[in-house]
């Protein structure tokens, strides 16, 4: 839980020091003291979560494993990536903000993805993530890696809003060879273990508080749901929703 809160105007500077798999994590960062909503908090979901991720990459390499991810390796970047529904309309929202021609282009690969995955009869379940059943999203997803989408955001087998990728995108690290990223399976893939999944956690708290409910949304059609999804989400202080989150994803209460 937050352990420190420094007021500003704008600011309130939570902090909380956490004890994870016996290593502690001290974690900082301003987040708006008046009423936002959750969507205005992603830059601090972020920061937790790659605090989190750091940890767990440090825990690899003390058991001598090398995280192998790295620049112009963008096999993972065709698999079916969970977000949360404040994360596509951010997504929605970058790609408004770019420039000509660039956002025609990615908007034209939104749509390309969309026909592709009409084609393969997979869009009419993706567009109602909520009504999958847990045990259908395991093969879903196989279904969906075999149809080599990339990512509307992949160039050159990199990520081009890697600053600002999704949290079950800065979640997903392997220390097996990079090469086995392309046929996946069990036994060749070796993800980086996390101890705390802040991406679910966020999706979770952002289905409680969103009159949309939805448990996630599929990244690839995410400007489309965007559009026709506004944001319901209510206005609360920042370090509200920050309890929240540490409450989550801890497993504690708030």
């Amino acid at each position: 839980m937050p352990s420190e809160i420094e007021n500003s105007s704008q600011w309130v500077n939570a902090a909380a020091e956490l004890v994870i798999a016996g290593k502690k994590l001290k974690v900082e960062m301003p987040v708006p003291a008046g009423p936002v909503r959750l969507s205005d908090m992603l830059p601090f979901f972020r920061y937790l979560t790659d605090s989190f991720v750091g940890l767990a990459e440090e825990n690899a390499r003390a058991a001598g494993a090398t995280v192998s991810c790295k620049k112009g390796c963008g096999a993972c970047c065709r698999q079916l990536v969970p977000i949360a529904e404040i994360e596509a309309r951010h997504l929605e929202e970058l790609v408004g903000r770019l420039p000509e021609p660039r956002r025609s282009e990615i908007r034209a690969r939104f749509e390309r993805a969309r026909q592709r995955l009409q084609a393969a009869g997979l869009l009419d379940a993706l567009l109602e993530p909520g009504q999958i059943a847990e045990e259908a999203v395991v093969p879903l997803g196989l279904a969906y890696f075999g149809l080599g989408i990339a990512c509307p955001f992949l160039e050159d087998e990199s990520c081009s809003i890697h600053a600002e990728r999704p949290l079950a995108c800065r979640e997903y690290l392997v220390v097996s060879p990079a090469e086995h990223c392309a046929s996946p399976s069990a036994e060749s893939i070796e993800p980086v273990k996390l101890v705390v999944h802040t991406a679910k956690a966020i999706r979770a708290m952002t289905a409680a508080w969103s009159s949309h409910g939805v448990r996630w949304v599929p990244l690839v059609l995410a400007a489309s749901w965007a559009e026709t999804h506004a944001d319901t989400t209510p206005l609360r202080p920042g370090v509200e929703w920050v309890r929240e989150a540490f409450a989550r994803v801890t497993g504690r209460p708030v």
